[in-house]
């Protein structure tokens, strides 16, 4: 596998121009107003890639990016400069944030409904597809597949009452975002929303293309949880105050690609926003039972809502532990938010040193993932999606 890899990598620099082979420094730099040479490197197969908030970003071709995933280097796929060209706009508006959870009566109902069998069955049918990754006809087909399940839970609810908009928010590559907007249907409310999300995207380190990459806890647990959430919602009746949206971004192991094209959107048309929940990785857990904590990111996170998100975590989980842990750079859509100015919080399924060692590979499947793990996620979304929907 190493030595394919090596000469696809020699293939893709043999295919790259010598003019753009070897970039100088001063080529790699992200000026806007250099758009026209932009282009041009975007045209022959590079990418503008960050890998850290005090180095600037550089030019890479595919087999550079490989390396980045092999490694364990996480970055961000800026070529677009989606944030960077919001970035003058206004800062969002700021709404309150609870400072205790307050609407426990309404959501213990709500938790009694979640159910592992359930999401043993989806997450199955979910890792089915060969590769989720985001260039790929199978992550397309994927995207298709969850639209297709999250159209079918919209059916069960009562229109007269909830208004259910499930929407694809398509991208230049094949897999597409999802979007599933859930609202009062007797009220036009124009107020801010609350986002739960996760990335239904994954992919192999080794062969991104063609490799199998299920994706099992990467991120098919994540989309698991919010796809529990939503549809104890709507089965349960569940008619939100504020509206709330259910976020599947694509591409995000291309470097946070698609969340930059939904939030870069949200920003421009001035979508205000409570709060953002993003579960992504919540389905490993150590072989030593004493190890199963709940990681609570401590960096690219807004402190007063992950404050509270610990909170709906050990109100609703009772006796589970948690622990701080830093995520680092780009590592994932909560980071997205976050940069444009948006309150995000994020939970993890250990602490970053202790999380699964099958990710991005052939391994991370079903078999390695502890539900009563992912059920815990999955309360603290609808707690989440509860409190800040019917908060003042």
């Amino acid at each position: 596998m190493r030595q394919t890899l090596v000469n696809l990598t020699l293939l893709l620099t043999a295919l790259v121009p010598s003019s753009l082979a070897a970039p100088s420094r001063s080529a790699q730099m992200p000026l806007l107003a250099d758009i026209n040479d932009a282009m041009q490197w975007k045209q022959n197969g590079f990418r503008l890639i960050s890998t850290s908030e005090s180095e600037p970003p550089s030019w890479r071709h595919f087999g550079q990016i490989l390396e980045l995933y092999q490694s364990q280097t996480k970055f961000i796929d800026v070529t677009d400069q989606d944030l960077e060209g919001v970035s003058m706009m206004a800062a969002p508006t700021r709404f309150a944030i609870p400072s205790k959870p307050r609407h426990n009566a309404v959501v213990a109902p709500y938790l009694g409904n979640v159910s592992i069998p359930h999401m043993e069955k989806w997450l199955t049918e979910f890792t089915s597809f060969k590769t989720r990754y985001y260039q790929s006809q199978t992550g397309k087909d994927s995207a298709e597949w969850l639209f297709a399940q999250a159209t079918k839970v919209a059916a069960l609810a009562d229109s007269s009452k909830v208004k259910i908009t499930i929407s694809k928010f398509e991208h230049e590559w094949a897999q597409f975002s999802i979007i599933v907007r859930v609202e009062d249907a007797e009220d036009d409310l124009t107020g801010p929303i609350v986002v739960v999300s996760a990335h239904q995207d994954s992919t192999n380190q080794w062969n991104p293309w063609w490799g199998a990459a299920p994706g099992a806890d990467d991120d098919g647990s994540g989309s698991c949880t919010i796809f529990e959430a939503y549809r104890v919602l709507v089965e349960g009746g569940f008619v939100p105050i504020r509206p709330v949206e259910f976020h599947w971004y694509a591409g995000e192991e291309g470097g946070l690609l698609g969340s930059q094209k939904v939030v870069a959107d949200y920003k421009k048309r001035q979508v205000d926003v409570v709060g953002v929940f993003h579960a992504d990785m919540t389905g490993y857990t150590p072989d030593d039972p004493s190890l199963e904590v709940i990681g609570v990111s401590t960096d690219n996170v807004d402190g007063e809502l992950e404050s509270f998100v610990k909170q709906l975590t050990l109100t609703h989980n009772e006796g589970t532990k948690l622990i701080n842990t830093e995520c680092g750079y780009g590592c994932s859509d909560h980071a997205t938010w976050t940069k444009a100015g948006y309150p995000a919080a994020f939970l993890f399924e250990a602490s970053f040193k202790q999380s699964s060692p099958y990710v991005h590979s052939v391994n991370d499947v079903v078999e390695h993932i502890t539900f009563t793990h992912v059920e815990k996620f999955t309360r603290v979304a609808i707690a989440f999606a509860v409190e800040l929907s019917y908060s003042d």
